[in-house]
């Protein structure tokens, strides 16, 4: 019952932060005036391209409303995403560059809340939730020597949008652990130890 109360919590508080107000705003000069009216310091903002290459990159200093002006007008026609990296999410907004015309489509926004890791005596606990359903792989590594770490478990958890899992842990093992969750392109790392 515990466990399905921490995820209750936890899904009303990824679905909160999904309200998010965003605005692209054409300026007078071609460029565009990006505003959330919601980040936290540390959060980063990046521009990518359609191969996932880094165009641009920018921790946010200071929480609260963020503007910032960008000529987009220069970079070569195809696609494009502004990504924002949240503390519990990744969204992404996706615009088009054609002929110095920049497009955003704000429809095509997407979220991919992070998963959550927690550990407390030798159990580790992972929960997501995403809208669309998806394969997750988890993958946990023992540290063994410092900084290496070995494999000690790997599963697919196939096509769905929310799962949980606890991982019972050797108790004479008290070091590092690495848990490794890929899905949707993204890879997310906790270390937790005991």
């Amino acid at each position: 019952m515990k466990h399905i109360l921490a995820l209750a919590i936890v899904f009303a508080t990824l679905s909160s932060n999904a309200t998010e107000v965003v605005s692209f705003t054409k300026e007078d000069d071609g460029k565009t005036l990006l505003m959330f009216d919601n980040v936290n310091q540390g959060d980063q903002l990046l521009v990518k391209d359609a191969f996932g290459i880094i165009l641009y990159k920018e921790s946010i200093e200071k929480s609260g409303q963020y503007n910032k002006s960008f000529d987009l007008t220069s970079l070569p026609d195809g696609n494009y995403i502004f990504e924002l990296d949240k503390k519990h999410q990744i969204r992404t907004y996706p615009f088009k560059v054609d002929l110095s015309v920049v497009t955003f489509n704000k429809e095509k926004l997407t979220v991919i809340n992070k998963p959550i890791v927690n550990a407390k005596n030798n159990v580790v606990y992972v929960t997501s939730y995403n809208e669309s359903p998806t394969d997750y792989k988890i993958e946990i590594f023992y540290n063994t020597n410092g900084s290496i770490y070995e494999k000690i478990h790997t599963e697919t958890v196939k096509d769905t949008t929310t799962f949980g899992k606890k991982f019972k842990l050797l108790e004479d093992k008290k070091e590092d652990y690495k848990v490794v969750i890929s899905f949707k392109g993204h890879t997310f790392t906790s270390v937790v130890n005991f």
